[in-house]
């Protein structure tokens, strides 16, 4: 029986890494102050005393945030594109029990990112020092 429960594990694991692998683009972007979808072209504040902030990043983001691209090869190999910076290049993997990410740059250092697939959407949490910044991520 163990082994029947591991072999359903292991095959689902694969599964749902398989569904990652694929070229991914930005979409949506959330912080301690707002939460903003380029598909739907909106923006709701949750922080009205920081709306000029907002609206400022709002205009900023085309270029820091929306370029932003990962691709993730089924070889565990990652790229994260970002125009303004160029390309960092690594290697991943899909931690489907604890539901993160683990992103290993090519510099040896280790992230582990939580992640959560709803929709056709994959959202990326990442804690920042003091606040935190999710990213949702569709595939192309």
């Amino acid at each position: 029986m163990k082994k029947i429960l591991f072999v359903i594990l292991i095959v689902s694991l694969k599964v749902n890494s398989q569904e990652l692998v694929g070229s991914w683009k930005v979409v949506s972007y959330e912080d301690e102050i707002c939460y903003f979808n380029k598909t739907t072209d909106s923006i709701s504040y949750k922080d009205a005393s920081r709306k000029g902030e907002a609206e400022n990043f709002r205009k900023m983001s085309e270029i820091l945030i929306f370029p932003i691209s990962y691709n993730f090869e089924s070889n565990g190999n990652y790229t994260l594109t970002q125009p303004m910076i160029g390309e960092i290049n690594g290697q991943f993997r899909f931690d489907q029990v604890n539901k993160k990410i683990v992103f290993i740059d090519d510099e040896g250092k280790k992230y582990e990112i939580p992640f959560l697939y709803r929709d056709n959407i994959l959202f990326l949490d990442m804690k920042m020092e003091t606040d935190y910044i999710k990213i949702g991520l569709n595939k192309n």
